[in-house]
């Protein structure tokens, strides 16, 4: 497919990339990169995600920025996450809490817009007694058949394409996992010493999605996602879980 996320951001003074993956921590890390910038008002969250008026240099790696990736002397630094929690995450933070929001179609969400079409997909290319609603493993296979542009939404497009991988070679490769040992090694290089802020910081409520697997992953769900991110399992050295 072809590439349309910005998602690597430049500190050109400092001479290092940050590359975010949504649902992994992104608000904190930009954030924090607004921070680091010199901007005050860096914990605004509305700002942390306003690619236009936040401040903050996103690359365009398909036009003039593409050299830089190959650079060696600017550093690189991501942070991944296992893909069972972040995918969930995902589902919980776009869908889940809108099925129970009475939808209009004026001033519609744009998330409420997606899930209208999911729910189209669900109708008229899923079995209905085996899928009377919207749930988690509806969504999984939504995202595996890509019935629109939708469901190739930074928020569940694998780590690994959005990472560039393995083309791209990062000096340190963060787990949301390790979220104090590994932030704090990125910041260091960085050359921050703020502690990383935390959800009531950045005011963005956690899911808590990885206490959740248990409520929403079936065997069925499992195998999708075992399968929608097998290179993410494979790269980022993440096991696979098999529960039949």
């Amino acid at each position: 497919m072809a590439f349309h996320h910005r998602n690597f951001i430049y500190n050109e003074e400092r001479g290092f990339i940050f590359a975010y993956v949504p649902k992994v921590a992104c608000t904190n890390w930009k954030a924090l990169l607004r921070l680091i910038a010199g901007y005050p008002d860096w914990l605004d969250n509305r700002l942390a995600h306003d690619v236009v008026n936040g401040g903050l240099r996103y690359l365009d790696l398909e036009g003039p920025d593409s050299d830089l990736l190959d650079d060696p002397a600017i550093r690189k630094y991501t942070m991944v996450r296992d893909p069972y929690s972040r995918v969930l995450s995902a589902y919980l933070n776009k869908f889940d809490y809108l099925l129970s929001v009475e939808p209009t179609t004026e001033n519609e969400l744009y998330f409420h817009k997606v899930l209208r079409g999911m729910d189209r997909f669900r109708r008229e290319e899923l079995n209905e007694e085996t899928y009377p609603e919207i749930s988690f493993p509806v969504f999984l296979q939504w995202v595996k058949s890509k019935p629109s542009p939708d469901a190739e939404d930074e928020h569940w497009m694998p780590q690994a394409l959005m990472l560039r991988q393995p083309d791209v070679h990062f000096d340190i490769v963060g787990k949301f996992e390790n979220l104090a040992e590994d932030s704090a090694r990125i910041l260091s290089a960085m050359g921050c010493d703020q502690a990383f802020p935390s959800q009531e910081d950045v005011r963005f409520a956690p899911t808590g999605a990885s206490d959740k697997i248990a409520q929403y992953y079936t065997p069925a769900a499992y195998a999708l996602v075992n399968e929608l991110f097998s290179e993410d399992f494979a790269i980022f050295d993440y096991p696979m879980r098999n529960r039949t």
